[in-house]
């Protein structure tokens, strides 16, 4: 089991650096819908080519075109939009743990949906959750300036849109159609939602020469999103889903690692116990496979 464990860790690193990288370019220059329209359409060519190179299916009826429409909305405009306009305003590592508490909302949302089934020791893991939430809006010592609480809870918005993707997603998903190709056409409806969006909110950022460091920290994400993809879906093949419930803390730890290597961040004791209760929150709700992960698989 030595490879999937390499894969988790590696697929870990290269999602949790994403925060601190966003939060460079958010800091240096580059809006947030000019980074999500780089982040759609790079992975997206990327995707394509690999599918075209492995000679997977890519479907294009009417059936997928409002999946992936739908889920580009829920799984990408949405949510990495609003993570970019908090990039600013928030310490990547707490960004990081923040956005990952997506199995904590969605959770519950699988038992309004009856995906799931009731079990005492994930409602636990729910309500420690929302207690490491509070921990971090509430106190006032516990983010660098209290004026920074209202956007923890802006942040909460893309974890919620992510969990009703996922909802979505397994209620919705077509059948026999690879899951890389499914991401694909996710990742190229958001290029094509975002593309007018950027170019009439004047926040296009161009990549032609003469380049800056802004400019290759858009185009080292690039790489890095396109790789994490596709060691995401090769950790679901390997491994299955169990090992994917594991990526979610494991992605709110390393961002922390990166906070504190790239920009020194460093947690106080408030914010110590909002990210314990958090990722034993994350570890807890998703210490059994989810029904809406197994479709992945």
């Amino acid at each position: 089991m030595l490879r999937p464990v390499t894969l988790l860790i590696l697929l870990g690193f290269i999602w949790g650096s994403g925060y601190s990288i966003a939060r460079f370019a958010m800091t240096h220059g580059v809006m947030p819908l000019g980074y999500a329209f780089w982040q759609s359409w790079g992975p997206s060519l990327v995707l394509f080519l690999f599918l075209l190179l492995k000679r997977i299916k890519i479907h294009w009826d009417q059936k997928h075109l409002v999946f992936y429409l739908i889920t580009a909305l829920l799984g990408i405009v949405i949510p990495n939009t609003n993570i970019y306009f908090t990039a600013a305003h928030l310490p990547a590592g707490i960004l990081a743990v923040v956005v990952n508490t997506v199995p904590i909302i969605s959770y519950p949302l699988a038992l309004i949906f009856t995906l799931e089934r009731f079990n005492l020791l994930r409602i636990i893991g729910v309500v420690i959750g929302i207690l490491g939430i509070m921990c971090l809006v509430l106190p006032k010592a516990s983010l660098p300036t209290i004026h920074d609480a209202p956007w923890i809870l802006s942040t909460l918005i893309s974890p919620f849109s992510f969990a009703c993707c996922a909802i979505f997603s397994s209620k919705y998903r077509p059948a026999n159609t690879d899951s890389i190709s499914l991401s694909m056409g996710m990742l190229l409806f958001s290029s094509i939602i975002l593309t007018p969006l950027v170019f009439t909110m004047h926040e296009f950022y161009s990549l032609l020469p003469p380049y800056n460091i802004a400019s290759y920290i858009i185009l080292l994400e690039i790489v890095l999103s396109s790789i994490g993809y596709i060691l995401f879906f090769e950790l679901l093949r390997t491994a299955g889903p169990v090992y994917y419930s594991l990526v979610g803390g494991l992605v709110g730890l390393t961002g922390i690692f990166w906070g504190y290597v790239i920009f020194h961040e460093a947690l106080n004791i408030w914010t110590s116990i909002a990210v314990i209760l958090i990722l034993s929150a994350i570890f807890l709700v998703t210490i059994k496979m989810n029904a809406y992960i197994k479709k992945y698989d």
